[in-house]
This record gives C-alpha cells, structure tokens and sequence, in this order.
C-alpha cells in the first residue's frame, strides 16, 4: 500500500499538481510555499523541539493551550500547517519557527525531521500522513494524535481502511473526543484514551481577554444585531432576504475575507453598509461587513442572534467560539462532524435550518430565554473543560 502510495504522490507532485497551478491560485500559493521550505530548514537550529502539526486555523485553535504548556516549560516548538493560507495568517502571530507541511515524500519528510531535530511530534485531530508516520516510528521519535475524532466510515472503509488502522496503531497514543471514538479504535485493536476536546479549554480561555471593539460597539448603538459568521455564497442564498428586509442590524465576517467574495456579498445587499476597514457610512448602515482576520471568535458577544456559516456546503463551522456567550445559534445541516452540536441541539441552544422558510419561522418567533441558555452553555463549558490536563498528566505518567 505504502509502494501504490509513493508513487501516487510523486504523479500528482511533479505533474498533475503544476498543471492544476495555472488555473488555481491556491494550489499555486501551495507551490510556492512548498519550495521555500528548504530555505525555512536551513536556518533553524539544531536544538532538540517539540513538533505540532496543524491543517489550518481550526487545528492550530485546537492545540494552542498544549503548545502553551510546553511554552510554560521553556520548550523549543515548531508549529506546522498544511493549508497555506493558516499558514500566511498565522506566521507572524507565533512566536515559534513556523513552516509549511512538507509534501509526503520519504524524501521530503526524511530530510525535515532530520533538520528540525524532533523530540516529539503531535498532530492535531485526525490529519494521517504515511511517511510522516513511518518515517517516525523508525526514528524513535514518539508520535500522538490529539483531540482525535474518529469515523467509522474510514477505519471501516473497504479500499483503505484496513491501511488506515495500520497507520493508527504505530501512533505512541491518540487522544479522542468522545467515548464513541474510543470505542470504534477498540474494535479494532487501536488503544485510545479520552481527553475531551481541548477546543473547550481555548474557547474559555479566549472569553477571559474581554477585549472590545469600540467600532462595533458605535455601529451597533444599542439595537438588536443578528451576526452571521464564517459565511459563503450559500449562506447567502438562506439569509438575504431577511437580510435586506430584517430592521435589526446585521454583522457578517465572510469565510473567506478577499476582495472577491466580498464584493460578491455587496452585490446581493440592497441596504446601506459599511465595511470594518472604511466605515464612511456607518451610522447610516445598517450592515457592516467585517473584513478583518482574527477578531470573530471575540465579536459574538455583540450579537443577540448568532448564523454560523457552512452548514449548507462542506459543513457547519465552529459553534464552540460562539457557543461560550449563551447566544441562540442558527446553522445549516451539514453538522454531523461536530459532537457539541447534538448537545446544543438537545438543549436548544442552537437550531438547525434546513431552507429559507425555516429560517424566516424561526426568525418570526425569536421565543429564545436568553436567562436559560446562558445557564446551559455555562454548564456545558463547565462539564467539559479540562482536555489539556488530562492529556499532560497522561503524557507525564
């Protein structure tokens, strides 16, 4: 399977990925990235470090209270991703070398291992790189999976599924979510421990900085404002009728913050607006647009009403980040992926819509008792905090 493998990656590598480069920026960016990690290896220094390894921005949130851990104890850290554009967002606010995952070539992953000088490498939720894996359990070099959730559609997968538990097995140990996932791994001989997620500890942590946005706070003036986050084209489809008919003022932060998309978003709103970077018009706005990186997890508060984006193309995106402030949450019904989900459902706390009818309802009744939603999003932070400390004390025994 390795063999079928490596020659795989080598076609899509030296030939099918250049060709799709001319028409994709993104696979483009990627490309670019890629050839300057040789540079990145060469001037690092040969010091023992803990390697964390991200896919994007979400992952990186995932691992950041145990990469603060191993700060705390004077550590030398290197911070990977797989994405390019985590990668370009995120470069300058980590104090730590950070680069692009290498392509998985023996070759590659060989030869950055062996310049980064690993001690330990943790790999944040579910990400399974063949020679990465192998090229380390040869090595000696302990490997974990952290805040793994686990599908039974892969381990179970007839064409590589079998390979795919064989990958799991040489982990030094994996770290799940839930019970479920721990359950899946122990059909299959795969030893696990639950930890939780340790999203919940990050999540807490960043509700504690309270830091405000005197912008919004002026654009908001005191009204009712419903914030859709982390939204696409699709999101759109569901929310601008009620966008451009709705009184209440309205704050939407694109998944993606280009020029493009944006001006996608303005061509479909038929009041007022204003953007977050040139707020010419924003007492007589009705709708900013925020078009600033990093602020959204921090902004939810000012909502009454919270949309969270995704949930009606590749699926829903972090409900954890607005879940904190005891918010009613709307999404879409790609949700599956996401455990605290079924509870904020249970619990209503968060409502699933599945078409614009749905939405304009819910919207029409608004009877949500914010005293109690409060009360259940505290207990559920409250009952699942502490992921962090149980995976340290594990990995002290």
């Amino acid at each position: 399977m390795l063999i079928v493998y490596n020659i795989s990656l080598t076609i899509l590598y030296k030939i099918i990925t250049p060709i799709i480069s001319l028409f994709s920026k993104k696979i483009k960016t990627w490309l670019i990235a890629q050839e300057k990690i040789e540079n990145f290896t060469k001037n690092i220094n040969n010091k023992k470090k803990i390697w964390f390894h991200c896919s994007s921005v979400g992952e990186y949130e995932q691992i950041k209270t145990l990469i603060k851990h191993f700060e705390e104890n004077k550590k030398e850290l290197i911070i990977t991703f797989f994405s390019p554009n985590a990668y370009e967002h995120l470069k300058k606010k980590i104090n730590h070398p950070c680069s692009l995952l290498p392509f998985d070539t023996r070759k590659k992953i060989e030869h950055f291992i062996e310049k980064i000088n690993a001690e330990k490498i943790f790999i944040a939720k579910n990400e399974i790189w063949p020679n990465l894996i192998n090229i380390s359990q040869k090595k000696s070099i302990p490997i974990f999976l952290v805040g793994s959730k686990i599908k039974s559609s892969k381990i179970n997968n007839i064409f590589y599924g079998k390979y795919y538990c064989y990958l799991l097995k040489k982990m030094n140990l994996i770290f799940v979510q839930d019970e479920k996932s721990r359950i899946l791994l122990e059909n299959k001989n795969i030893y696990s421990v639950v930890s939780g997620d340790p999203r919940v500890d990050q999540v807490i942590l960043d509700q504690k900085k309270e830091k405000e946005y005197e912008l919004i706070k002026e654009f908001i003036n005191q009204e009712d404002v419903i914030l859709a986050g982390s939204t696409d084209s699709k999101d759109y489809n569901i929310l601008k009728h009620l966008m451009n008919s709705d009184e209440k003022k309205w704050i939407i932060v694109p998944h993606e913050n280009s020029k493009k998309e944006i001006k996608k978003l303005t061509k479909i709103i038929k009041k007022k607006w204003c953007l977050y970077s040139n707020p010419k018009n924003l007492k007589n706005s009705k709708i900013m647009i925020i078009d600033k990186i990093g602020i959204l997890k921090y902004i939810y508060k000012y909502a009454n009403i919270i949309y969270v984006g995704g949930g009606f193309s590749k699926g829903v995106h972090n409900c954890l980040e607005p879940g904190i402030f005891g918010k009613p949450i709307l999404f879409g019904p790609k949700h599956k992926n996401f455990p605290e989900l079924n509870y904020f459902l249970k619990k209503k706390i968060a409502f699933c819509i599945k078409n614009k009818r749905e939405f304009k309802n819910l919207m029409a009744d608004q009877l949500f008792n914010y005293d109690e939603l409060k009360i259940k999003t505290e207990l559920f932070f409250e009952t699942h905090k502490g992921a962090t400390e149980k995976i340290i004390k594990r990995l002290n025994q």
